[in-house]
């Protein structure tokens, strides 16, 4: 219609993410700013609980020796970073984060599968996490149309950039978070992309080990841009590490779950 010469308005102005995570695809329209309530709402304003950072690109290398793996043909998998992925939703969800308000997205079917997969097993019958869930394990193609107040995303390859190197694919995948965004990811592939490279370059601004801060629960006073001192902040080495600070959080969760429970059905989420 627009070529045929119908008049046309052109919007831009989105409202759905924090202006730095907004600013990760933003180059790619005209103009592209936020609508007001975007800089006003307290919920834009407060950090990410127990994260010290609002996104992040988490370098994931071989895990148990293995990368990418493709068990059928066209079927990839990236153990590390499903591993990984499950971890960090884990730790959110006992540092107090609803589950509804966490999804978790990758790029491929296989890695869904295989995502759904340890999370049934982490999360599962007869752990202290039985029955706790994201609001979604989805492909990113899947999940188009749709948003959550954080994002963890596996981008699974680790030779070539894949299907991703088509960079509408990259921004659906990084426009679908509203508060916080955690790719886990080869970043040495992805960050040497000359099509992805507007935005891997603001991931590359941060460090490439997931940031933490040790003692804090959701929801959190701090707001974006406070600094975190020194003595709070826990960057993880690997899958290992976080996966060891989960097991300590499970045990005191397991041996306190009555006051956690009540703890978490008195939080009146900002976020609905």
């Amino acid at each position: 219609l627009v070529r045929l010469g119908v008049p046309s308005i052109e919007l831009n102005k989105q409202g759905r993410a924090r202006q730095e995570i907004a600013k990760l695809y933003s180059w790619r329209y005209d103009d592209l700013g936020d609508l007001d309530h975007i800089s006003e709402r307290e919920v834009f304003k407060r950090a990410n609980a127990g994260l010290a950072k609002t996104f992040q690109m988490i370098n994931v290398e071989d895990f148990e020796g293995r990368g990418e793996s493709t068990p059928t043909a066209y079927y990839y998998q990236n153990v590390g970073e499903a591993e990984y992925a499950i971890a960090l939703f884990q730790y959110m969800v006992l540092i107090g984060y609803p589950p509804s308000k966490i999804s978790i997205l990758t790029t491929y079917n296989g890695q869904k599968d295989l995502l759904i997969d340890i999370l049934s097993q982490r999360c599962g019958d007869g752990t202290p996490l039985a029955g706790i869930t994201p609001a979604a394990v989805s492909t990113v193609d899947q999940y188009q149309g749709q948003q959550n107040d954080y994002i963890i995303l596996s981008l699974v390859r680790t030779k070539t950039v894949g299907h991703l190197r088509d960079i509408r694919r990259l921004v659906v995948a990084v426009s679908r978070a509203r508060l916080g965004l955690y790719v886990f990811c080869r970043q040495s592939v992805f960050c040497n992309c000359h099509e992805l490279r507007r935005t891997m370059d603001r991931f590359s601004a941060k460090s490439s080990k997931l940031q933490l801060v040790k003692g804090e629960q959701f929801p959190t006073e701090r707001l974006v841009g406070d600094d975190v001192p020194e003595s709070s902040l826990l960057e993880v080495n690997d899958v290992t590490d976080l996966g060891a600070l989960v097991h300590s959080l499970q045990l005191d969760y397991a041996a306190n779950r009555a006051a956690w429970d009540e703890r978490i059905i008195k939080i009146t989420s900002p976020y609905a």
